[in-house]
């Protein structure tokens, strides 16, 4: 709001059993959309937020889609330091790729 660029309105709903439920309320087409979304605690719960969040803007034909995340969870785990164990934040990242994230 200090930017002088109006928020667009979203509902954010869970379902009984915990999924989330993303609806973008206005129009997106074309636009550059930032989505600000920290993944600190609950982390998963957040970054399922983002993730579909940006899914939904992609959907709905935005031009751009940048992702702004202030605490970005899984950071620490950004190389891999025995074998046999993911590189987590690489991996988030590549979520955030598929979901139509493109910074």
């Amino acid at each position: 709001a200090r930017l002088g660029v109006p928020l667009t309105p979203a509902k954010i709903a869970r379902f009984p059993d915990g999924e989330v439920s993303i609806q973008i309320l206005e129009n997106v087409r074309n636009s550059d959309v930032y989505i600000i979304q920290p993944t600190c605690p609950p982390v998963n719960d957040n970054l399922m937020e983002l993730l579909l969040c940006a899914s939904a803007v992609r959907r709905a034909a935005a031009a751009r889609v940048t992702a702004v995340v202030p605490y970005y969870g899984y950071a620490r785990q950004d190389r891999k330091e025995r074998s046999r164990v993911p590189i987590s934040a690489a991996d988030v990242a590549k979520m955030m790729e598929a979901m139509g994230v493109d910074r």
